[in-house]
Order: structure tokens, then sequence, then C-alpha cells
């Protein structure tokens, strides 16, 4: 004779095949989303104390190899200078266990010490670490009615970056006052 199975038997298995699919699918999935592309990188300009001189700091996860100015009539501006310095993350602290040291003492139960050794677990579910920024700083040297020109209408002007691994162009930014 047959065993007895109940009747909700088959549609509980179906739940837990189901269930345990998504359970293997699930890490498929995260690790697709995983990488995001770096940010868009930030920038900055501002007028040197000599006449003609244009700074321009890029903030980006990468250093920038190159860097040119395009002007709205075609003319392309190289920096005479292009340096990059990498800035420290907040939460670069180095990995270090922690030791304490504690005790307690009662009228009736007497003294105790004790010592503990903490190790950093980190958080499993916390996003990827920011990432570190880099500033590449060029200093432009720019003619007097070129320089007039940027000033009036800096929205016609284009920035093209040159990264390790990309190279983008955006609008260039305006003079800080």
């Amino acid at each position: 004779m047959g065993t007895f199975r109940h009747p909700l038997y088959n549609k509980c298995m179906c739940l837990l095949r189901r269930l345990f699919a998504l359970i293997l699918l699930l890490p498929l999935g995260l690790a697709a989303c995983a990488s995001d592309p770096p940010p868009p990188p930030r920038v900055a300009a501002w007028l040197g104390s000599q006449s003609g001189r244009v700074f321009i700091r890029v903030l980006a996860v990468e250093p920038v190899e190159a860097m040119e100015l395009t002007a709205p009539d075609g003319r392309v501006f190289t920096p005479e200078r292009l340096s990059a310095e990498q800035r420290p993350r907040s939460n670069d602290a180095p990995w270090r266990p922690g030791i304490g040291l504690g005790g307690s003492a009662g009228s009736s139960s007497g003294s105790d010490i004790g010592i503990g050794i903490s190790l950093p677990m980190g958080n499993p579910f916390a996003r990827e670490a920011p990432r570190a920024s880099i500033a590449s700083e060029a200093q432009f040297l720019l003619p007097a009615e070129v320089l007039a020109l940027y000033r009036s209408r800096p929205q016609d002007w284009r920035l093209e970056l040159l990264f390790p691994s990309r190279a983008t162009g955006l609008q260039a930014p305006p003079l800080a006052p």
C-alpha cells in the first residue's frame, strides 16, 4: 500500500522549489547590479592672480591625464600645467583589533578581572565604500579677448577630459567671482 500524502503536499513542494530557485538566482541578480559607473566629475574654475590665467579643478575617482578647453569658434586651448593629487577618504582607517580590560568588585563576591579582544567585522549590508577623490588642476593661459569671451559666455565653451579609462566632455564651468 502507498504512503499517504496530504493534499497540500504538492503545493508546498512547488513553493519550496521556487524558493530554492530564487535563493540560487538572487546572488546573480545582486552581482549584476554591483558595479556602478563612476560618478560624474565635479568641476570648478577661477581666475588666477596674474591676468589671463584660468585655473580649472576637476574632482573625480581617476586622475585627469589630459584636458582641453574648446572655444565656441573651435579654437582649442591646452593647459600650461596639469597636476593631480589624491585626497584621502575619511574612512581609510587601518584595520586594528581592539583590546579592553575590565573589572568588577562586590562586597560579597570578591573581585574579578577580565580581558577582551574585539575584531572589526564590518557591515556586511553596507554598500561599497566611497571612492577616494583625486583633484586634478589645470592652468590655462588665455589671451585677453578670449578671456573676455569666456567670462561673458562660459556655457558656450566645452571642457574635454581624458581619464585613464574613459574620455568625457562637458560644459565648461563659469568663473568663480
